[in-house]
């Protein structure tokens, strides 16, 4: 996999857990816990070997730890930025989906992102399918969706259900979603 796609792991490995528990998995994978470089590709082995050994650290899930790697994702500013150029409301980001691989092979031509397509269900349902990648990229995007639903303000059901993620929308402004303004990005720490 991407590079960068394991920085994230390790980033979202030592901001939630800490450098320790960070340098115990790198360990136990057997990669060097000084971290990857962004624009080399690594063995999917290495990816899938961190995933298991933070899980089986946590006693947690991989699809569990997964889903909360999607959620830190969407919570990295620049990231949720991005995210919320996506839509006016939730709806309307869960339709953009179908356009981020080709958006990111624009701007990373090889990070591998899967093909996505959204099939409308009944009403207030429907699924993102993604049906050529490993069951993992399906579960951090069910996290990234959750996030940008409280994001948005919006109450839903999400799930990973086969090869897809079902997510149906029970209330679109069920509550005040975070301030977003499209010119507008928060000053550096230090200049507060």
């Amino acid at each position: 996999m991407h590079g960068l796609i394991n920085r994230s792991i390790e980033g979202f490995l030592r901001h939630t857990y800490g450098d320790s528990f960070w340098h115990d998995v790198a360990g136990a994978s057997g990669i060097d816990a000084r971290g990857f470089q962004t624009i080399r590709n690594y063995p999917d082995a290495v990816s899938f070997g961190l995933i298991n050994q933070a899980a089986l650290r946590l006693d947690k899930p991989e699809a569990e730890l997964l889903e909360d790697l999607g959620a830190w994702l969407a919570a990295r500013e620049p990231l949720r930025r991005l995210l919320r150029f996506s839509g006016r409301d939730f709806a309307d980001f869960l339709f953009s989906l179908e356009e981020w691989p080709g958006r990111a092979h624009m701007v990373i031509p090889d990070l591998g992102m899967p093909r996505i397509r959204i099939e409308p269900k009944s009403g207030d349902e429907l699924r993102v399918v993604m049906p050529d990648c490993f069951n993992e990229w399906r579960s951090v995007m069910a996290g990234l969706i959750r996030a940008m639903a409280d994001d948005y303000g919006a109450l839903g059901l999400i799930a990973v259900e086969g090869n897809g993620v079902r997510v149906q929308i029970s209330d679109d402004a069920f509550a005040e979603g975070r301030a977003f303004e499209l010119g507008a990005f928060p000053a550096p720490e230090a200049a507060r």
